[in-house]
């Protein structure tokens, strides 16, 4: 039997094979995942790749106040979205800012965060409800919003004092919350839409229910204990990760669709649970007995590891039921993500 690699044998790989992609091959949503792996890495080559990436978001803000470029992302033809022009995908951008400020970086890294969250508390295009729509062109929900622009507005409204950016990242959960939630299982659905009132894809998405896990509790890592939808979020948060955990493969991995056990097993979103349990067991929200789901799923994702460090087995952007399976930034990312989250913890399934 060949002995697998440990955690911090493989990080090291991952990260040197996640040097030599071409970022600009990947569509835009995807590099601010590669872009945090890289910095969770404590490595400073790492780190100054991600932030001339991050340097180079802040500096081409768009006028009306959106990171990530500014651009039109075009969509692969297995999906019937072809093109469309995401909103929230900037605020994982500007998470990112914010690290980079944080660490000692420009004042007016700080004045572009403000910026791109006056965008979205004025500007975005809204339901009627609130909810911030995904894009510009027809107004949908889609579950990846919660992590793409929660935290970065609790984030923000922690650093600056801002008391309605914290109730605004709030605020979008428990809208997205109410309209994208299965009540039977506690999973979340992909994509609602206003007119007509429908789901363009209704299903149980992994990376999409992955979204969700991570951005609520990275969301709340900014909230005040004594903020009155602080006990709601974490009620969703926990009954949400103790269904997910009756899904779990033996494998250790997650399907692509979570109640789908013809549909292959998807490492992404394993990893997402790997970091979502972690934290969660180490904030008191579950049981110690939960960290045992995230020993299991990153063990799992070592095993599609190849020797060189390209992390397999990924739904191809943007997810949904037609994706197919690729190396991309998120597997490389989210490794690097929960790979190092689950050494701070000491655990190397």
């Amino acid at each position: 039997m060949v002995e697998q690699r440990s955690l911090a044998e493989l990080l090291p790989t991952v990260a040197d094979y996640t040097l030599e992609l071409d970022f600009e091959e990947f569509i835009q949503g995807e590099r601010p995942m590669v872009l945090r792996g890289l910095l969770a890495t404590d490595d400073d080559d790492h780190t100054a790749v991600a932030e001339r990436y991050v340097d180079r978001a802040v500096r081409s803000q768009s006028s009306k106040g959106q990171m990530a470029y500014g651009s039109i992302d075009v969509v692969p033809e297995w999906d019937e979205h072809r093109v469309f022009r995401p909103v929230p995908d900037a605020g994982a951008v500007a998470y990112l800012a914010l690290d980079v400020y944080e660490d000692g970086g420009p004042d007016f890294y700080l004045d572009a965060c403000r910026r791109q969250f006056e965008y979205f508390h004025e500007d975005a295009p809204r339901t009627e409800d609130g909810g911030l729509s995904h894009h510009i062109d027809g107004v949908e929900l889609w579950i990846d919003a919660i992590y793409m622009m929660c935290p970065f507005m609790a984030r923000y409204g922690r650093i600056t004092d801002t008391p309605e950016a914290i109730d605004e990242a709030l605020d979008q959960i428990l809208v997205h919350a109410d309209r994208l939630r299965d009540p039977h299982s506690d999973l979340y659905r992909h994509i609602w839409r206003e007119t007509p009132n429908s789901f363009p894809d209704g299903s149980l998405w992994l990376r999409g229910n992955g979204w969700f896990a991570a951005g609520l509790l990275d969301t709340l890592r900014y909230v005040p204990d004594d903020h009155p939808d602080r006990d709601r979020v974490e009620e969703l948060l926990v009954d949400h990760l103790e269904s997910m955990a009756g899904y779990q493969d033996r494998s250790g991995f997650w399907h692509h669709l979570i109640d789908d056990p013809s549909m292959y097993l998807e490492t992404s979103g394993t990893l997402q649970y790997a970091y979502a349990f972690a934290e969660a067991v180490e904030r008191d929200l579950l049981d110690d007995d939960y960290l045992e789901h995230a020993e299991r799923a990153v063990g799992a994702a070592k095993t599609v590891v190849t020797d060189d460090g390209a992390v397999q087995r990924n739904a191809a952007m943007p997810g949904g039921p037609e994706a197919p399976q690729a190396v991309n930034l998120y597997g490389q990312g989210w490794f690097l993500i929960a790979g190092t989250r689950l050494l701070d913890s000491d655990v190397d399934a």
